[in-house]
C-alpha cells in the first residue's frame, strides 16, 4: 500500500523542514515524499535539495505556476509510477506521527471508500482551535453517507488531511489550474460527488494559519475563484450540495464586499439560495463594507477567506 506524499512549495523556507520532518517521523513507512518547488524566490529550493534522500524526491519548476499546477505534477507522478494512494501536505502544515497509519487503518475499515481523511486542529496567531463538523455520527470512524451535509461548519477535507486512491483520480480529476483560491473546494466537491469518503475524528494534522504568505493574504484583485455553476445541475442528486455551494458563495461574496468590489460581490450573492443561510449570515451578507469592517467577529470569520469559511459562525 505505497503512498506518494505530495508537498507543493512556494516560498516556504520557514516551515518546509518542519513539514517534511513530520512525514519522515511517521510510524507507517511505505511512502515517498515528492516536493514540488513552484518557482520559489526564497531559500525553499535550496532547503528542499538539502532534504533530498531515498525517501524524498524534489522537482523544481523555474517559474511559479500556482499551487494547483504543483499538486497536479504530483498527482500525475503518482499515476505514472503506480502508487496506490496519494496524500497531500501543504508546507505550512504538519502531521502527527500516526497520520499515515491512521489513514491506512481507515482503508482497512472501509474497503469501499476511495478517499480518506483525519481530523485536524487550526493554529491561528492567538489560539489553537478544535474543529466542529455538522451531522456526523457518534462513531469515531465512519463512511460519510451524505458527504456535503458534514461540511456546513468546518470542511471535513483539507488538503493536508486527505488521502485518495490513485485510481480514483480517473473519476475525480485533477485540480483546476484556473483558480487561485477555493481550488481545493472545487476538488473536494468532485470527491464528494464521485467517490465514497471515510473519515475519523482522530486529530492527526495541524493546519498552521499563522504563515505570512498563505494565499488568504493575496490581493483580492488577483484572486480567481470558482463560480460553482458547473455543479448546480447536480444539486438534486447529492443531499446537502446546494447548501454547501451557497455557503461557499456566501464566503466569496463577503470577501468581495469587504474589498468594496460590488460587482463580484453581487454576482456571487445572486447565486446564493438564501434559505441556506441562517439569520446571522443573512444579516452579514446584506451589510455594507463599513458595517462589516466594524464587526470584530466578521473580521475573525473573514480571516479564513481564501481557504475556508467557518460558515456556521
Amino acid at each position: 500500500m505505497n503512498i506518494l506524499v505530495i508537498l507543493p512549495v512556494y516560498n516556504k523556507a520557514a516551515t518546509l523542514s518542519r513539514a517534511v520532518n513530520s512525514v519522515l517521523q511517521q510510524t507507517y513507512t511505505d511512502y515517498k515524499i515528492l516536493i514540488v518547488d513552484d518557482g520559489s524566490t526564497d531559500a525553499s529550493a535550496s532547503i528542499a535539495q538539502d532534504l533530498k534522500s531515498d525517501a524524498v524526491e524534489v522537482l523544481v519548476q523555474k517559474t511559479n505556476q500556482g499551487v494547483s499546477a504543483a499538486r497536479n505534477i504530483g498527482l500525475n507522478y503518482a499515476q505514472e509510477n503506480n502508487y496506490t494512494y496519494v496524500a497531500l501536505l501543504d508546507a505550512d502544515d504538519y502531521w502527527q506521527p500516526t497520520h499515515l497509519d491512521t489513514l491506512i487503518k481507515l482503508t482497512q475499515s472501509f474497503p469501499n471508500a476511495r478517499a480518506f481523511a483525519t481530523n485536524y486542529i487550526l493554529k491561528r496567531p492567538r489560539k489553537t482551535y478544535k474543529t466542529k463538523f455538522s451531522n456526523l455520527l457518534e462513531n469515531e470512524q465512519q463512511q460519510l453517507e451524505f458527504f456535503f451535509t458534514n461540511n456546513f461548519l468546518n470542511p471535513v477535507l483539507r488538503c493536508s488531511t486527505v488521502m485518495v486512491e490513485t485510481k480514483a483520480l480517473e473519476t475525480i480529476g485533477l485540480f483546476n489550474k484556473s483558480y487561485t483560491h477555493f481550488e481545493d473546494i472545487d476538488w473536494f466537491i468532485r470527491i464528494g460527488m464521485n467517490v465514497p469518503v471515510a473519515f475519523t475524528k482522530k486529530v492527526t494534522v495541524s493546519i498552521d494559519e499563522t504563515a505570512m504568505n498563505r494565499s488568504d493574504r493575496v490581493d483580492m484583485k488577483l484572486r480567481r475563484f470558482p463560480d460553482f455553476k458547473t455543479y448546480d445541475g447536480n444539486v438534486e442528486n447529492h443531499e446537502g450540495l446546494g447548501k454547501y455551494l451557497s455557503l461557499n458563495r456566501y464566503a466569496i461574496a463577503l470577501a468581495y464586499r469587504m474589498e468594496n468590489d460590488i460587482k463580484n460581490a453581487t454576482q456571487y450573492k445572486q447565486a446564493i439560495e438564501m434559505e441556506h443561510l441562517n439569520g446571522k449570515q443573512t444579516k452579514l451578507i446584506n451589510m455594507s463594507r463599513l458595517q462589516l469592517k466594524s464587526l470584530k467577529k466578521t473580521q475573525r470569520v473573514l480571516g479564513n477567506l481564501g481557504f475556508h469559511l467557518r460558515a456556521g459562525e
